[in-house]
């Protein structure tokens, strides 16, 4: 819908209701699907067209595999997943080359994982990865590409797939590591398949391929210092005061605005795990396959309550990007109050090893505060305009820039000021601070000497703050195609461009927001 006003992260607090949001939660994303549906009536992407394992479905109408779905009676005989699931089922030469392609993705995960352990090298240990794998790289994408397959056969307008292997063992492995980059080449022959049957459809079909998004190597806060991000948090909100910085066991370069610095050097522990978004995720999809009532059961079962903490602060983490509520909070609340609550939070967040800058906001404006200086920007309003240039947010920088030594800071302070506009973010954001390990111990397999960032999630993989890999998405899209993303600089942006590609859409679309107009709606 080319609008991301009230999603703040993968997960995010809600003031409203007082609990945590998780994209992987079916109940959750259906209501905020709602939301942003209501206001965009005329203005979804894929309409009468299909949505394969998203997220929100953009109002297509063949919803498989979509965390929203379409409402809670998800199931319809002959169907859906069911309908895609039966199409590589009753394949028999399809379900050999499933067993085989099933069992090689265990004993690769088996073979990296000797290798990275005699090679002492950074590895998440989960215990149920291999069958992780076999679910998104094997299961996930023959019943997303049999399914693809067969709406372009039916000649279904618009269609987006989205292969989410390599996101899932990055997070895991890393990047560049070899068992990463092995996922890609299941995703490429998945992707020539589709070529290949667009070739002999009825309908002719264009291929566009996109990154939803960039990953840099990275460094789980919990495992290198003695306590995870989350509960330092809470421990410093409890305490009122501001604690000595914490120690951490692991040797590295920290690369902050030219300067380095070192400590004693220590070996990174094998590193834990984290269920809630490969599950939740799974999990949502195996309630594809039930009734209206195994749905709402499913509901009851992943909905998040509000954290046992019976503390001041909500904290919750996305990669490199931790958020903080103030938990009885309705509404944002300003550096001020924070500050009257517990003086010297946000000195003591900011003086956090991991932590590069935070955000807050003072005033009607939003402070970005680094160590050594602090920028003012002024918010943006939540939905960009999409045909306007970058515009210059940055009222007034004291000391040193804190997004001066970042890939590109000018567009940086843009996304940054969109981020801030949202009532939906935390009361006060910490963005991960880069290091270069000096060991390769430490470093992330196929990433030594590169940069890594500090996660608060347990992931040798990230994206979610500024800079470096994971800020560099991609878009492909046939040479012959006119494509202009000279004004591309966030996601919610790529809406128009991709409405442009789709022929015949960008103007059915006007037509419609021209008929909202006339009714006195907004569009």
């Amino acid at each position: 819908w080319g609008d991301a006003d009230g999603i703040a992260g993968f997960y995010w607090w809600d003031r409203e209701s007082s609990r945590r949001i998780a994209s992987s939660n079916p109940a959750h994303m259906r209501a905020f699907e709602g939301r942003i549906a209501a206001r965009h009536p005329s203005n979804g992407l894929l309409d009468g067209g299909s949505s394969y394992s998203n997220t929100m479905s953009g109002g297509a109408r063949h919803r498989i595999l979509t965390i929203a779905g379409s409402d809670p009676r998800w199931f319809a005989p002959g169907q859906g997943m069911v309908r895609a699931l039966a199409l590589v089922a009753l394949n028999p030469g399809r379900t050999i080359r499933f067993i085989g392609d099933a069992f090689w993705e265990v004993l690769q995960e088996a073979e990296d994982r000797v290798w990275v352990t005699l090679n002492r090298r950074p590895r998440l240990f989960e215990g149920m990865f291999p069958l992780v794998r076999v679910l998104f790289n094997v299961l996930a994408r023959d019943v997303i590409t049999a399914g693809t397959r067969l709406d372009m056969l039916r000649s279904i307008p618009i269609i987006y797939t989205c292969y989410i292997g390599y996101d899932v063992v990055g997070h895991h492995s890393g990047p560049l590591s070899r068992n990463s980059l092995r996922t890609l080449k299941g995703i490429d022959r998945s992707i020539k398949a589709l070529v290949e049957t667009g070739n002999s459809t009825p309908r002719p079909y264009r291929f566009v391929i996109l990154s939803d998004h960039g990953m840099s190597p990275a460094v789980p806060v919990a495992e290198a210092f003695a306590t995870d991000f989350d509960q330092w948090c809470h421990d410093q909100w409890q305490e009122r005061s501001i604690a000595s910085v914490p120690a951490t066991s692991m040797d590295r370069e920290r690369v902050e605005m030219g300067e380095t610095s070192r400590t004693p050097t220590g070996q990174l522990p094998s590193l834990g795990t984290t269920w809630l978004r490969t599950w939740g995720r799974i999990g949502a999809w195996a309630l594809e396959l039930g009734t209206s009532g195994a749905i709402r059961l499913g509901e009851r079962i992943l909905d998040e309550k509000s954290p046992t903490r019976d503390q001041g602060i909500v904290v919750i983490s996305c990669g490199p990007l931790a958020q903080i509520w103030l938990r009885r909070a309705t509404e944002p609340v300003h550096r001020h109050a924070i500050e009257a609550r517990c003086a010297g939070f946000v000195d003591a967040v900011l003086n956090h090893p991991a932590v590069d800058f935070l955000m807050v906001r003072s005033d009607g404006r939003l402070q970005v505060i680094g160590r050594n200086g602090e920028l003012t920007l002024r918010p943006l309003t939540a939905v960009p305009d999409h045909s306007q240039p970058m515009p210059d947010v940055v009222e007034q920088v004291i000391g040193i820039n804190p997004l001066a030594h970042l890939d590109e800071p000018e567009v940086s302070a843009v996304q940054l000021a969109r981020l801030g506009a949202m009532n939906a973010t935390g009361d006060l954001i910490c963005f991960g601070a880069s290091l270069v390990p000096a060991s390769p111990k430490d470093s992330v397999p196929g990433s030594l000497r590169q940069a890594h960032f500090w996660s608060f999630e347990r992931q040798l993989g990230t994206h979610a703050t500024l800079s470096g890999d994971q800020a560099y998405p991609f878009l492909i899209t046939p040479s012959d195609l006119e494509v202009n993303v000279s004004n591309v600089i966030e996601a919610s942006q790529l809406h128009d461009v991709l409405v442009a590609l789709a022929p015949g859409r960008a103007g059915r679309l006007k037509r419609d927001a021209d008929r909202v107009d006339e009714r006195g709606a907004t569009c």
